[in-house]
């Protein structure tokens, strides 16, 4: 209720800051003209460094564990810091268990292996985790495959001739992205699968026929009706209470980063024959590269492909307030946040390993930023 009384607040707080977004700069809004509304500025201009660094826990070679993962995509925590990963190699599901002190696991996949039938995975695009459920997107078959937390298959849940790419899961529906551009951002399910109505309109008009342009995440839901809308190249993230559009944000790097991507449809040659068309960007920055989003952190690695650099911001959850960063972040290719915990997925030649950190001291910085 805390949290449900705490949004309302924000939002007339948003509305009430309405003179405060006309306050961006002209010349910057006029780098991104396609953009459909006001945005938001962070009250810092420039990222800001923990003065504390995460401090390695444990770290454990995957590759060595008795019936281990092959290649693993995606990291999430369930509400008990059990951490699940998808082993798109094989078509299963990973769980790893830890002690208190986060320094052993035990490990179980379940699953149903590769393939188009119920239960079996073929391309996975996305995964939540929702009331002891996990909700995995294959766009190979169309579906989204449910599984209980504990192993047991559920159900597939089809969503007609929409592709799904991308999944929020809501108190009482589904949140749906599709593989094909559309007039509109979301399409929303009930529970059952059964489709209800779409809405979100395109806050980046300009590139809304180019789907690698408008790549895009959507967070896990929090309160069971807020979630964010984390465009890879814009500059800004949008919030959501279930079907309303409740506040656009930048980034700490912001439109002038998001500016440097641009859309371009390249031509594909045999020789001097022209055989198609290709939708690419031209990609400078990565304004949201990956994100995880726990109780009060989002926590977002931004990248920057010239200077090949990363970055991990920290923002409050509850109002995209950028806090801090992290100083000597570690090297992942997924993270998960939990509590203060963060593990990570680091791929070396002679496999994966999972490594776990604390991230206590900066997380008790970033909670003296947040205003009360």
């Amino acid at each position: 209720m805390a949290w449900i009384i705490f949004l309302s607040i924000s939002w007339f707080g948003v509305n009430n800051r309405k003179s405060e977004a006309r306050m961006v700069p002209a010349s910057d809004l006029s780098r991104s003209p396609g953009l459909s509304t006001e945005i938001l500025p962070q009250e810092k201009k420039k990222r800001q460094f923990s003065e504390s660094e995460p401090v390695m826990i444990a770290e454990i070679n995957l590759y060595e564990l008795k019936n281990g993962p092959y290649q693993l995509s995606y990291l999430k925590f369930d509400h008990k810091g059990r951490l699940f990963s998808v082993d798109y190699k094989q078509g299963l599901i990973y769980r790893f268990d830890f002690s208190p002190d986060w320094k052993k696991i035990q490990s179980f996949s379940f699953g149903k292996g590769l393939g188009q039938g119920p239960g079996e995975l073929s391309r996975v695009l996305d995964i939540k985790i929702f009331n002891d459920d996990i909700y995995l997107v294959d766009e190979g078959k169309g579906a989204i495959e449910i599984y209980t937390t504990d192993g047991a298959y559920k159900t597939s849940l089809k969503t007609g001739n929409l592709v799904p790419r991308k999944l929020t899961v809501l108190k009482d529906s589904l949140v749906i992205e599709t593989l094909v551009p559309a007039d509109r951002l979301f399409y929303l399910f009930d529970l059952s699968g059964n489709f209800k109505y779409s809405f979100g309109e395109y806050i980046e008009k300009k590139g809304k026929d180019n789907s690698t342009y408008q790549d895009n995440a959507l967070s896990e839901s929090f309160s069971e009706k807020y979630f964010y809308y984390l465009p890879r190249f814009f500059g800004f993230v949008a919030l959501y209470q279930g079907d309303k559009l409740v506040m656009i944000k930048e980034t700490i790097d912001g439109l002038k980063k998001g500016s440097h991507n641009l859309p371009l449809v390249k031509t594909l040659t045999d020789g001097t024959v022209r055989i198609g068309t290709a939708r690419i960007v031209d990609r400078k920055f990565e304004t949201v590269y990956e994100y995880s989003l726990s109780d009060k952190y989002l926590l977002i690695r931004a990248y920057d492909y010239e200077e090949k650099e990363s970055y991990w911001d920290i923002y409050e959850a509850k109002t995209f307030n950028y806090l801090l960063s992290v100083k000597n972040k570690p090297s992942a290719s997924y993270f998960a946040l939990f509590r203060n915990i963060v593990a990570t997925l680091l791929e070396m030649e002679e496999g994966t390993k999972l490594q776990i950190y604390d991230l206590g001291r900066v997380l008790k910085e970033a909670s003296s930023l947040i205003k009360q």
